[in-house]
């Protein structure tokens, strides 16, 4: 297949959408030709669009620069597609679905940004504003897609109940190949080191602040060290509360060798996040063996992940959080337990399979043409 695959973001992206669009690019050019349409560098295979950032420092320290829906470049790439993949429900995006719909190319819609997450990193937490901009999205990019792919079925059920009638697929990040440790890692009660792991945005809806404030509530303080992996708007706000708390927190975004050390030396994962389609680094975190405590939170798909009562905690509820890493430290049978199931889990979203999934959608597209396209090559 020749696949137009239009994402804002693409090289130097850190949130799930932009990374999750790296990997599956590079999967589909072992089988398909793949043209990636994004700001940036010049680079084989992708051709570069103008792009802009938004003044704030939220948007800046997430590294996300919005593309311009240029129509002149967009049609000379769609006009030999078979295929346009739309990554984003911003500009671009809402620019790319109504050009190759016009142009009669199918159009597959991806729903990898929650309206919460846009929200909350601009300081807005109330619910009519993201009602509103769901409805937006749907009725706007969504609704004039072929087909709408989500990473779960949490993320569909979003949709739909904001209108959205489009066919529906899931099709799950998936676990990379090569994360999974060769033996369980479990805590020894005698040892003076327990290693919790967080990976994720310093960002606003992630809530690393409760995590630090649980593991300073923590009976076993001075035992645990702390590892915050990832980069975002909040790392100084982030390091000033664990110093006002005495903490000795490791922080910033690293390596793929250092993560995968990190993968391999800690004893939990910890994930506080309240908004989630899915949880890549849940999924990558399970995959490599690691139990997940993760917050009970309404607009995340990743509580669906625990292993039971004992992984789950009260979203932004550093006490209840506290009390559950108590219970893990001076439990390692429990440790173990929640780490093969999160090897079990981790199985059922293996990355080729999602591929693979992704494949099929496209497919799908290609061989039902809706009636109401136009003939291909009218813009």
């Amino acid at each position: 297949m020749r696949i137009a695959f239009v994402t804002d973001t693409y090289e130097d992206g850190i949130a799930g959408g932009a990374v999750s669009a790296v990997r599956f690019v590079e999967a589909l050019r072992r089988h398909h030709d793949v043209t990636v349409l994004a700001t940036g560098a010049p680079a084989p295979g992708k051709v570069v669009l103008p792009g802009f950032r938004v003044p704030m420092h939220a948007m800046r320290a997430n590294r996300f620069t919005f593309g311009w829906p240029s129509r002149g470049i967009m049609r000379d790439v769609f006009a030999r597609a078979d295929v346009v993949h739309v990554n984003f429900p911003f500009p671009l995006g809402f620019g790319a679905v109504r050009l190759a719909r016009r142009m009669g190319v199918p159009v597959v819609a991806a729903f990898h940004v929650q309206p919460e997450n846009v929200l909350m990193n601009i300081g807005i937490s109330w619910r009519p504003a993201a009602d509103w901009m769901y409805r937006y999205w749907v009725k706007g990019f969504f609704e004039l897609a072929d087909a709408v792919i989500c990473p779960s079925e949490f993320g569909a059920e979003r949709l739909r109940a904001c209108g959205l009638t489009r066919p529906t697929y899931v099709v799950s990040n998936g676990t990379p190949a090569g994360r999974t440790r060769a033996a369980l890692r479990t805590a020894d009660r005698r040892s003076p080191r327990f290693l919790i792991l967080a990976v994720g945005r310093l960002a606003r809806e992630k809530r690393q602040d409760v995590i630090i404030d649980a593991v300073a509530r923590s009976r076993h303080r001075d035992r645990i060290e702390l590892v915050i992996a990832g980069a975002g708007p909040l790392r100084e706000q982030l390091e000033q509360r664990a110093r006002a708390r005495g903490l000795r927190v490791e922080f910033g975004y690293v390596s793929g060798e250092r993560l995968a050390q990190l993968y391999a030396d800690a004893h939990l994962f910890v994930h506080a996040s309240e908004v989630e389609l899915e949880g890549m680094a849940v999924l990558e975190a399970m995959g490599a063996g690691l139990p997940a405590l993760l917050a009970d939170a309404p607009d995340s798909a990743s509580r669906a992940f625990a292993a039971g009562p004992e992984f789950r905690f009260r979203a932004g509820d550093p006490a209840d959080l506290a009390a559950h890493i108590d219970a893990l430290v001076e439990n390692p049978g429990l440790l173990g337990s929640g780490a093969r199931c999160s090897i079990e889990r981790a199985r059922q979203h293996d990355f080729a399979h999602s591929t693979r999934s992704l494949e099929q959608v496209y497919a799908s597209v290609i061989r039902r043409p809706p009636p109401d396209r136009r003939e291909r090559g009218v813009a």
